[in-house]
């Protein structure tokens, strides 16, 4: 899996034998933890000791007395085959990784890199650019997923919301924490202290950070448009429960004065002239359906109900 180039104004492939006669020239390399080993930039400074073990968790960039040492971990999956760390200074660049994220993008980079003078720190800038080629689709596509939702909301359609909100919530809480880290690698970066960075690399590195912030914006803007979303579906929910609650009260009112006559007639006085009336039970039928009727003539009329 081992991949050694070296940078000029591209980048040439070499062998690692190429690379251990003339140490002096400027390498770009990706490795496996394993190959780390034979390394040795890598073993000079210890990093099999004191990084080849550790897990990668966020990304960030810490800087150390004779290198720079990074990680970076993909916002939308947490594997380690989705991470790779970097150990970085003027002449060296080494991507270390198990997986082939990092060899897809360099696979992607060699292609289109070309500068004069190039060295590191043009590398690793143009690298860190390609990390951010489709991040703008990517928060496009979790727009649409909560303009879908709005819709379905709005058309009554809000079995299973909740769940797929938390996800959309979640997804986006992670690519804002992620533009943030990217800020702070950026800024870090952006400090030179091994004179990496040439001044056209150090606006890149500016501009990188100044799309990263941006990216960083419409991660907010689309976690309060999910708040807003969230908002339609309970008001959609209290919309739907006062309906119900209408449709109760417009029956319970219809029915009021057909329990009061139930009640009248229910006390058996004795004397009540209708009860011995060969037409009294035709005619509280008659009354009862006469008071149905004109009490959904005045909901109609009120367009209370219908």
């Amino acid at each position: 899996m081992a991949e050694y180039y070296k940078i000029t104004d591209r980048l040439v492939p070499v062998t690692w034998e190429e690379c251990q006669k003339a140490p002096e020239e400027t390498y770009l390399a990706r490795l496996t933890r394993k190959e780390t080993e034979k390394s040795r930039f890598l073993h000079s400074i210890g990093y099999g000791a004191v990084f080849g073990t550790s897990k990668i968790h966020l990304c960030k960039v810490e800087a150390y007395m004779r290198f720079l040492y990074g990680t970076y971990l993909t916002p939308d999956r947490r594997r380690m085959e989705d991470a790779f760390c970097f150990v970085f200074d003027d002449r060296h660049l080494y991507l270390v990784e198990e997986g082939e994220l990092a060899g897809n993008l360099l696979c992607r980079l060699k292609k289109i890199f070309e500068q004069e003078n190039a060295g590191t720190g043009s590398v690793l800038t143009a690298f860190l650019g390609q990390l951010l080629q489709k991040d703008l689709l990517h928060l496009e596509k979790i727009e649409d997923r909560l303009t879908h939702l709005e819709d379905e909301v709005l058309s009554g359609r809000i079995a299973g919301f909740e769940q797929k909100i938390i996800g959309c919530r979640k997804e986006i809480l992670k690519y804002a924490h992620y533009y943030l880290q990217l800020q702070d690698m950026a800024d870090i970066l952006m400090k030179n202290d091994y004179g990496a960075f040439s001044e056209e690399d150090l606006r890149a590195l500016r501009l990188l950070r100044e799309k990263t912030g941006r990216l960083h914006q419409e991660a907010i803007m689309l976690r309060e448009y999910s708040t807003q979303v969230r908002e339609v579906h309970q008001a959609q929910i209290e919309i739907r429960q006062n309906k119900i609650m209408k449709t109760l009260t417009i029956v319970t009112t219809i029915c009021l004065p057909l329990t009061l006559i139930a009640g009248w007639y229910g006390m058996n006085f004795r004397r009540m002239p209708e009860l011995s009336w060969k037409y009294g039970y035709p005619a509280v039928v008659l009354l009862s359906l006469c008071i149905v009727a004109l009490s959904l003539y005045l909901c109609r009329k009120k367009k209370l109900f219908f």
